[in-house]
């Protein structure tokens, strides 16, 4: 286990160390931006459904003007299921 993190609503999410190299595999520019994802998590800007699993998928999202990309959006995918909760992916992206 990488971390428990929390949201907003101060929920556990869990953030295992396979869900971190996936996503500094992907999103490489995620790797020098770590605190963006925990820092997204706890003062989300928006927060949406995924539109391919509306269900169980939210997307947190949190604007930063300064990031290795300049300045983006951060975004991370959580899936609640069965009570547990846990980090799916993060990435930089320049819109919601």
């Amino acid at each position: 286990m990488r971390a428990i993190l929390l949201d907003y609503q101060g929920r556990p999410i869990r953030f295992p160390e396979e869900r971190w190299q996936h996503i500094i595999q992907r999103h490489r520019d995620m790797a020098d931006f770590e605190e963006g994802i925990g820092k997204t998590l706890l003062a989300p800007d928006q927060i949406r459904r995924d539109a391919n699993d509306p269900t169980t998928v939210r997307l947190y999202y949190k604007w930063f003007p300064v990031t290795p990309q300049g300045s983006k959006w951060v975004r991370v995918a959580v899936k609640f299921l069965n009570g547990d909760a846990f980090v799916l992916t993060a990435l930089l992206t320049g819109r919601i």
